[in-house]
């Protein structure tokens, strides 16, 4: 069951991310030309964030998704069970959800600043490639000497 609900959401995410980047796609093709003239438009970090973007909604939506409701699911299951079997122990539990969920919270926070800066270097790096294909291209890799 597990390897099901596991394969329907990864699913879901690789359309969801394929039919993202086909409309950033059309989106860009329709830009005016004064918008690629923007130093933080140019082809390495526009080809960087058509890949990068799509594929964190993909991480939004698709797996984690499913991780998500089955968390949820699992945490009211137990929290029944509790009260059945323990009250007490039960109310106890629950004083600490606030905890763990500031927990989780703060996690994800310090990812996605990790993630931001990630996203800059990946830029970067794109433009250096998108620049040595050009000198590759033209003949012209000879000229650099490192």
């Amino acid at each position: 069951m597990i390897i099901y609900k596991s394969l329907f959401f990864a699913c879901s995410g690789e359309a969801l991310t394929k039919r993202l980047r086909i409309k950033t796609f059309e989106a860009l093709l329709h830009q005016d030309i004064s918008y690629f003239d923007d130093p933080n438009n140019n082809t390495g970090a526009l080809c960087t964030r058509l890949s990068t973007e799509a594929s964190a909604v993909q991480g939004a939506t698709g797996i984690r998704l499913g991780l998500i409701l089955q968390n949820f699911s699992s945490l009211a299951a137990g929290l029944i069970i509790g009260f059945i079997y323990s009250w007490e122990l039960t109310l106890l539990i629950i004083a600490f959800i606030p905890f763990i969920i500031a927990g989780g919270f703060l996690e994800s926070r310090l990812i996605t600043g990790f993630a931001s800066k990630d996203r800059k270097a990946l830029e970067n790096a794109g433009k250096v490639r998108i620049f040595v294909s050009f000198l590759f291209s033209t003949g012209k890799l000879h000229l650099i000497h490192l």
